[in-house]
This record gives structure tokens, C-alpha cells and sequence, in this order.
């Protein structure tokens, strides 16, 4: 029973309907007794019609709007239940609508305000000869009273009344008919499933010819009153009903073609907005009436649609696009051996021609790149990617930085011909003596920034790759001290135009990096720079890319740092020759796994070296290596992977742990004041690097092309060594 009742109510939709046929009711209604109210003080004619008080007659409205409203409501079924069944279907999969009921609801909207506009005439007609016909027989069956028809004045009162009538149907249709527009877009099928369409023209020839009634039945009252032999009239009040009467016609002249104005207007908006690159995902949709202007508007529709289709599957592609584009380019924070790299490089489309690289070289040397194509969007993103391979590929084949960019330039120019150039960097760096071989091909001048914020701009170019087959390319040699960053940036940076119209340039780049503080953290330091220009550049008009290098430390190979004397370097020096025996393993960055890898090396280390008493040692600074590399490394991720992999020689055991970030440069301090603070601090981070550091030979950080690794090595302590 419960359930027939809520089937049978109106669902939000159609309420909303209801309440709002309503309102147009009462207001068409309570605006017709004011004019008739103003007219009945100039006229006087409508006094023996209406003879009760004007809020009676208000009230008497309100109910009749009332009545209007219900038969309305049953006229209006059809509808209310397509608007419930909407609302179902959007709110449960699965729903069809029923096209039948979707079409009988469109007709019923269509037809209802053209049945509105006949039925109120008819009625206002019937109404209106009915009271002048029962006034009429009573004046005849009045024979006592010498009291004629005046038949004239008859006809003119009739007018008048009509006039009103057709004024307030009039009112009705247009503000139905504007009412009901939405709900019929709501409810549209297809272009071509729905038959109940009709001429433009029909509703404006209906709603132009009422006005023109309504002006000339007002006017003819106004002749009739005038014509009056026994009434004489003054001539002010001559000009005020004629005014009234003018301003009638006017204001439902001008409320009809404000009505066919703002559709086409609005629709016009819509286009122009579709033409000038208005986010058409957010454009609404414009609205349909079934003539030649909704023609016009599905077709917009339809185009919209089509449009907002092909817009969102070229963001799809865009996204992709930026994602492969992304996964080429390295981690933003990396760290080689002695050096920290940070690395932005900000789009100013979704993808762009910016890039750089950092290639690993071998345990000592690695390579570092930026570039800029020209151009922007997709063609300078496909140019960038070609590049970027193209450099990993030639990088590695050896040869200095002014060779790689002569081989890049000419297979370039043989691809391209003369349509794309390209701006690169390229340095190899040492990291034995922080030696640096840089070459320019067109980019902008790199800085080394010192310790104590000195700064000098390195003049190095030719011209960019992509231009001349056989240009030659300048190199220079650079060095390196402790602390020193290698600052390489692209021209949208130097470029960028604040809100007053000034250029950042150089002066505002030196600016910036005079104020650097060597003990600060590069990628702070880095991230905080860029937002400052974003705030006071916004965006801009061109990629942004920047790569700083940062000499934080002393390099030495694992030989140099045993502590061993020279003399004893013969038999470590064998077993750095000798043939290792390997193993790897992998787990996921979850703490706890690292235990079971640690239990295995620890007895392969007993194994293989029975003699030796360090395998809890081993087991105790790997298992707080693969820790650091799951929290610091992998941020505890867990679909990332930590790799051991596990060499034992003769006399040298080495153990390499990689993990899948960027890396970390880890800061340990033997100083015994900083120990002893260490040790009287409860905070537990940095133990494990003093555990490693004290229970291995020596240990060190690296990255290669598996990524970067933390290294520990553990030596043999022979029976002979310990004896003697």
C-alpha cells in the first residue's frame, strides 16, 4: 500500500513544476485586477462586475488560481510521471525510459500553453456574456423602470473586458511557455524521434496578434467612452486613459519580444562562447523549443556534444602524453656518489619541450643534460622525447660532451631538416677529482655558485643542434670545489614577465643566487625559488626547467678507504681480482622482510668464510641498510621493490643495496661532542647509519643504471692477520 502511494506522488521535479504554474497563476491574476483596478478609477465601467473589495478579489484570484493549478496538474500526469522516472533512472542503473511516455510528455508540454491560451479567452467570453446577458433580461423584465440598453456603451464595456482577458491570457502563454522550456530540454530525445514540432512564426503570429486585439479593443473602449453624448469628458483625463491604454500594449509588446529575444540571444552567446574557446565542458546546454530556433538549438547541441567528445579524448591523449613524457624524464631528486641533484622542470602547456637527464657513466663518472626545443605543445614533446633517447644512447658510447652533441646535431639534421632546433647542455663529471667537461649547443650559460655564494657565469656556445650538419661545438673544463653548485636552467625561467611588464633576466637570476646559503637544503631551496617566480609571474608564456648539482662531500674509491696500509695492499688488491661469488634478493618495502634476507647472507657469510666471527655483524648493518632504503628510499611504498645483492670473494665481502627512489645523501658525524649529543637525545633517526658505519669496513652511496644503491664493505680477517 505504501509503495502504490509514493509511486502515485508527485516526484521533486514535478512539485517544482507545480508550485512555480502556480505562482504564475496568482501573479497573472493579482496583476490583472490592478489594471482592472486602474481602469475601473478612469473608466469607472467594471464597478457593477466587481462590486466586492479589492482583497476580496484578491482572495478570489488566488483561489481561482488554485483551481487553475489542479486542472493544470491533470493535465500535466503524463509529464510528472516521465519527470519521476527521470529522476529514477539517474539515480538507479539500469532504467530505461520509455520513449512513448516521453513523448506524450513532450506534447503535453508543447500543446499546454496554446490550451491555456483558448481555454482563458473562452472562458473570460463566457463569463463575460453571461453577466451582460442576465443584466440585459433583467432590464427587460424590469418593465416598472424606465431604463433602456444602451447598446453601445454595451459594447464598448465588452471590449474592454475582452481586452483585459486577452491580456491576461496573453501573459499566461508567454510565461508559461517560457516556464515549461527547461523541462522540455530535460525530457528531449533525439533530433529526429519527436513529431509535435511547429513554425516558428506560429507562436509569435499568436502572441503579436493578441497585443494588436488588445490595442485595438482598448482603443475602441476608449472611442465609445469618448463618444458619449450625455458624458462630457476633460481633456487631461482624455490624455490619461489614452496613456494607460498605450503603456498597456507597450509593456506586452516588449514582455513578447524580450521573450523570442533572450532565446536567440542566449543561444547566440553559446555559440560565440563554443567559437571563442570557452571551456565547453562547463557550457550549458542550450535550451529547445520545438520550431526553427530549436532547430537551430539541437543542432548546437548536438555540435556541443560532439565537440566536448572530441575535447575530452584529445585531454586523455594530452595526459598520457605528459605521463610517458614524465616516466623519460628522471626523479627530481637524485643523488651520485658526492653529489645532490635537483631537478624541476615545469610545463607550460600539458606537455612540453623542456627535458633533461642524469645518465650514470660508470662507478665514477656520470653525465648530466638540459635542453630546450623550440616551440611548444605536442610537436616540441615528440622532438624532446626523440632526444632524450637519442642523448642516453650517445652518452654511453664514450666520447666527450662536444662529440655527443656533434653526433646528436647531424642525426637531428638529417631527421629534421631545417624544421626544429634544439638548445642542450652537457656535462661529465669526475667523481674522482670533481673534474667537469661541459659543451653548449645554443643554451644558456651555466653558473658555479661557491661556498661562500660567489657566483661565475661560464661563456660556453655554439649554436643550437638541428641548424648547421657540420657545426663544431666549444668545450671547457671545469672544477669543482667542496660545496660548489652547477646551476643549468632554460630561457622560460629568464624570460618571465611579472605583472608590471618586467623581465626576471639575468639580473634578477644573480639576484636570486647571491642570497643562497650553503648549509640550506637544495631541493628547499630549489622548490622555494620556482613558487616565488610562479607568484610573481604566474605561469608564463614558456616551459621552465631547472637542474643544480651540489658538490656536498669528498669522493674516494673503496680501495682508498679500507684504513689499510699501502704495504698491505697486495692481498686486498688479489681479492678485489678474485672471482665473487653472487647472490641477489628482493623484497617489497614492507619493514619486517628485511630479517629473512639478513638470516640468509648470514649464514652464506659463515659458509663461506667458517673462520670469521662477523656474521651477526653483517647481518646487523645489511638488515639497517635495507631498512634505510625501504623508509628513505621506497617512503615505505609498497609496490616498490629493495634488491640485495650479495658478492663474497676471498678476502672481500660486498653487499650493494638498491632501492627505487631518488636516493639520499647520508650525513653522519664522528665528532664525539656530536655523538655524545646524539646519545643523550631520544630522537631514534640517524642510529642506523652509526650502526652501519661502525660495524662495516667502510660503506658508501652510489646510483647506476639499476638506480641507486647503498654499498658496505666487509673484509676477511685472516687467522695469519690476527696472530701475527
Amino acid at each position: 500500500m505504501t509503495t502504490t502511494k509514493n509511486k502515485n506522488r508527485p516526484s521533486y521535479a514535478g512539485r517544482s513544476l507545480l508550485n512555480r504554474l502556480l505562482l504564475i497563476y496568482v501573479i497573472a491574476l493579482v496583476l490583472s485586477l490592478m489594471i482592472l483596478r486602474a481602469e475601473t478609477m478612469l473608466v469607472s465601467h467594471f464597478e457593477a462586475m466587481f462590486p466586492f473589495p479589492f482583497i476580496v478579489n484578491v482572495i478570489g484570484a488566488v483561489m481561482l488560481a488554485v483551481l487553475l493549478v489542479c486542472a493544470s496538474a491533470w493535465r500535466l500526469q503524463p509529464v510528472i510521471r516521465e519527470l519521476r522516472e527521470d529522476a529514477s533512472s539517474s539515480t538507479v542503473r539500469g532504467i530505461q525510459r520509455d520513449n512513448g511516455l516521453t513523448s506524450t510528455a513532450l506534447i503535453r508540454l508543447y500543446r499546454m500553453p496554446y490550451e491555456l491560451l483558448v481555454s482563458v479567452l473562452l472562458l473570460g467570453l463566457l463569463i463575460s456574456a453571461s453577466f451582460h446577458l442576465a443584466d440585459i433580461i433583467q432590464v427587460w423584465n424590469d418593465e416598472d423602470k424606465d431604463e433602456y440598453i444602451d447598446w453601445l456603451q454595451l459594447t464598448g464595456i465588452m471590449a474592454g473586458e475582452q481586452s483585459l482577458i486577452m491580456t491576461v491570457a496573453l501573459l499566461l502563454f508567454t510565461s508559461v511557455r517560457r516556464l515549461f522550456r527547461p523541462y522540455m530540454m530535460k525530457l528531449q530525445p533525439l533530433s529526429g524521434s519527436f513529431d509535435g514540432r511547429a513554425s516558428v512564426s506560429q507562436p509569435l503570429v499568436i502572441t503579436y496578434t493578441c497585443t494588436f486585439l488588445v490595442t485595438i479593443l482598448s482603443l475602441f473602449q476608449l472611442a465609445i467612452v469618448t463618444a458619449r453624448p450625455h458624458e462630457s469628458m476633460e481633456p487631461y483625463k482624455f490624455g490619461l486613459i489614452a496613456l494607460f491604454y498605450f503603456l498597456i500594449g507597450l509593456s506586452l509588446f516588449s514582455y513578447v519580444t524580450m521573450q523570442f529575444r533572450q532565446e536567440l540571444r542566449g543561444l547566440i552567446r553559446d555559440i560565440r562562447g563554443l567559437v571563442g574557446g570557452t571551456d565547453i565542458r562547463h557550457a550549458h546546454t542550450a535550451p529547445v523549443v520545438h520550431d526553427e530556433a530549436g532547430e537551430l538549438a539541437v543542432a548546437y547541441s548536438e555540435l556541443q556534444n560532439r565537440i566536448n567528445r572530441e575535447y575530452e579524448s584529445l585531454e586523455r591523449e594530452l595526459k598520457m602524453a605528459y605521463n610517458v613524457q614524465q616516466k623519460l624524464l628522471p626523479p627530481g631528486n637524485l643523488t651520485i656518489g658526492a653529489y645532490h641533484i635537483t631537478a624541476r622542470c615545469q610545463s607550460y602547456r600539458e606537455v612540453g619541450g623542456d627535458f633533461f637527464d642524469v645518465v650514470s657513466l660508470g662507478p665514477s663518472r656520470f653525465a648530466v643534460m638540459i635542453g630546450d626545443v623550440s616551440g611548444k605543445g605536442l610537436p616540441a614533446a615528440l622532438i624532446m622525447s626523440a632526444q632524450l633517447l637519442v642523448f642516453r644512447s650517445e652518452i654511453r658510447r664514450n666520447g666527450s660532451p662536444s662529440e655527443v652533441l656533434a653526433r646528436m646535431n647531424r642525426q637531428l639534421c638529417e631527421a629534421m631538416g631545417e624544421e626544429g632546433c634544439v638548445s642542450i647542455g652537457v656535462g661529465v663529471i669526475d667523481l674522482t677529482n670533481n673534474k667537469v667537461q661541459y659543451a653548449s649547443a645554443g643554451h644558456l650559460s651555466p653558473y658555479i655558485i661557491a661556498k661562500d655564494g660567489q657566483f661565475t657565469a661560464i661563456e660556453c656556445s655554439s649554436l643550437p643542434i638541428g641548424i648547421d650538419p657540420e657545426a663544431v661545438y666549444e668545450e671547457k673544463e671545469l672544477q669543482l670545489k667542496d660545496g660548489d653548485r652547477f646551476l643549468l636552467y632554460t630561457d622560460g625561467l629568464i624570460e618571465a614577465i611579472d605583472r608590471t611588464g618586467k623581465m626576471y633576466s639575468f639580473e634578477g637570476l644573480e639576484a636570486e643566487i647571491a642570497t643562497w646559503e650553503s648549509d640550506g637544503d637544495l631541493s628547499a631551496v630549489v622548490d622555494e625559488w620556482l613558487s616565488r617566480v610562479d607568484q610573481a609571474c604566474g605561469p608564463g608564456q614558456d616551459d621552465r626547467t631547472v637542474v643544480v648539482l651540489e658538490l656536498a662531500g669528498e669522493y674516494r674509491s673503496a680501495l682508498d678507504k679500507l684504513d689499510l696500509p699501502r704495504g698491505d695492499y697486495g692481498d686486498v688488491a688479489a681479492a678485489f681480482d678474485n672471482p665473487f661469488m653472487t647472490r641477489e634478493w628482493s623484497l617489497r618495502s614492507k619493514l619486517g622482510e628485511e630479517r629473512i634476507i639478513a638470516l640468509k647472507l648470514g649464514d652464506w657469510i659463515q659458509e663461506r668464510w667458517p673462520e670469521c666471527g662477523i656474521k651477526e655483524d653483517v647481518q646487523s648493518a645489511v638488515c639497517e641498510a635495507m631498512i634505510n632504503a625501504i623508509e628513505h628510499g621506497n617512503k615505505l611504498q609498497p609496490n616498490t621493490y629493495v634488491t640485495v645483492i650479495a658478492q663474497i670473494g676471498g678476502m672481500l665481502s660486498v653487499c650493494r643495496i638498491y632501492d627505487e627512489g631518488g636516493g639520499y645523501y647520508p650525513r653522519l658525524s664522528r665528532d664525539e661532542a656530536e655523538m655524545r649529543k646524539k646519545l643523550e637525545s631520544e630522537d631514534p633517526r640517524g642510529w642506523g647509519l652509526v650502526m652501519i658505519d661502525s660495524l662495516a669496513d667502510y660503506w658508501t652511496t652510489g646510483r647506476d643504471e639499476r638506480g641507486f644503491y647503498t654499498e658496505l664493505y666487509f673484509m676477511r680477517k685472516l687467522q695469519t692477520a690476527s696472530s701475527g
